[in-house]
Parts: structure tokens; sequence; C-alpha cells
């Protein structure tokens, strides 16, 4: 009996760490296809990058569509791929999709419509490139909102490195040089901070957060971390946007957010770009 009970208890603390260890690959697979510091040579020629955007371009998203028109807001067709064709256009093994920053936008620029006279404290885990805290960056100046968008990476702001971008063929560069056509937004609204997001994070000392953009590491360990940084900060209407927000590729980041809508009061609105990209936007009731 007693060697039953220790064969039972060692499966289950194996099954344990096989899934801290699947999630935390998660995590680390997706942070190798999307950021540079693993890479000594920039991937391919220009030619490629601007042969995968304009592929990209090509594709429709009917849902992302429509909620635009729900929202009545729709970033600047041509700025926005402009934007991602310098920070999201990247050699990786699945489809290019950056719909998410059309929904961060729509998703601002309605809220910020209903918090006229407020300041608004924005939230990014993940900066990688900075396409994300742009686009909320753009969606603050075109609401005339006021406030600040403070987004955590472990990626350096001001240390060239390369990208994995269109610009690598040039040379390594920091992600200030990167950004420069938009520094007018950024040095405005975004505030970069550089460390792992959990403990940067915690540091901070906010009055409310309105939105909160989750695209770090996606396990739920870390998801769960994050929101306990933000958490009894956010009022009625306030809003968690979850990145890849879809159960095959990252449960983790399901189960966690999940978990928040369920426990904490949050009403959920998936949005569905493709197969490989859903996102969740959360609402606090």
């Amino acid at each position: 009996m007693l060697i039953e009970t220790m064969v039972r208890s060692a499966w289950r603390l194996f099954i344990q760490c096989v899934d801290r260890a699947r999630q935390k690959l998660h995590g680390i697979t997706r942070w190798q296809q999307s950021n540079s510091l693993l890479i000594e040579s920039p991937l391919a020629e220009a030619s490629e990058y601007y042969r995968l955007w304009n592929k990209a371009r090509e594709c429709s998203y009917p849902t992302v569509d429509h909620y635009e028109r729900d929202c009545e807001a729709a970033i600047e067709t041509a700025w926005f791929h402009q934007l991602a064709l310098l920070t999201q256009v990247v050699i990786k093994r699945s489809d290019l999709c950056y719909q998410h920053g059309r929904l961060l936008y729509a998703t601002l620029v309605q809220y910020a419509r209903k918090h006229v006279r407020e300041h608004l404290n924005i939230v990014e885990t993940g900066t990688a490139r900075g396409f994300s805290a742009v686009c909320l960056a753009k969606a603050m100046h075109d609401a005339g909102a006021t406030g600040k968008i403070s987004t955590f990476d472990v990626l350096p702001h001001d240390v060239k490195i390369f990208w994995n971008c269109v610009r690598d063929a040039d040379g390594p560069r920091t992600r200030a040089d990167l950004l420069q056509d938009y520094s007018a937004l950024i040095n405005r609204y975004v505030i970069f901070y550089q460390g792992d997001t959990k403990q940067e994070l915690a540091k901070m000392t906010f009055p409310r957060v309105n939105l909160a953009f989750f695209d770090s590491v996606h396990s739920h360990e870390h998801v769960m971390a994050e929101f306990s940084s933000i958490n009894g900060l956010q009022e009625t209407g306030d809003i968690i946007f979850f990145d890849d927000y879809t159960p095959d590729l990252y449960p983790g980041v399901v189960k966690a957010a999940d978990e928040i809508c369920s426990t904490y009061g949050y009403g959920k609105n998936i949005m569905i770009a493709n197969n490989q990209r859903r996102y969740l936007i959360a609402e606090k009731q």
C-alpha cells in the first residue's frame, strides 16, 4: 500500500514537471520566433521581408472588420501596414498575422471616448519591437486622450541588435532607432521598461489600469503573475486584452484568461482572426 502511494505521488510529480516544462517551452519558442537576441546576423534579404509583407496585406479578416465597425474606430490602413513592415513582418514558421494591432486600436479609441477627461494608464507586457505600443499610442493620439503606456520586455530599448526585420540588412540597431519615424507618438505616450515582466510590473504603483495587454511569456503561471500586479486596479468597464487566446497552441494563456474572467468578474469577447490567432478582450463587470 505504501509503495502504491509513493508511486502515485511520484507519477503526479512527474506529470506536474512535464506540464511546467511544456508551458515554459511554449513561452521560449514564441520568444525565439519573435525576438532577435538569439540571432547574430540577418535571417533574410530585405526583398524576402517585402514579399512576406505583400502576402500578409492581401489577407482579409471579416471578424476584425466587424469589430472595427462596432467600435466605430479603424486604424489608418497604410499607416498600420507600414508600421507592421518594420515590427511584425518576420521570418518564422507560422503565417504572419498582426490583427491584434487593429483590435487594440479600436478597443482603446472606443474606451477613450467614454473616458474623455481621465488620465489613462495602459500596461503592456511583451514589447518586442514596439508594434502594439505604437498602435496604442496612435489610438491615444487619435482619440485626443491623455495618459501613458507602460510597456515591459526583457529586450533592451537602447542596445543595438538584429530584430529579424526588414531593416536588419543595414546592420544592428536599437529599438529606438527602429521606431524613429514614430518618435513623436512614443515620446508623448510610451515608457519602455526592461526586465522580467513579472518582476518589473510588480514594482509599479498605478492608481488604476484602464487597459492591460498581456503578451509576454505564454504560460498559465506567468499570465497569472502579471494579472496579480494589476488585480484590484481595474474598475467596471476596464479591459484586459489577452493575445494568443488559442487553445491548441497556448493552453496556458487560455487557462489563465478563463480563470481570471470567471474568478474576478470579467466578460469575455473572443476574436478569431484565423485558426492560429485568437484573442480575448475581457471587460471588467
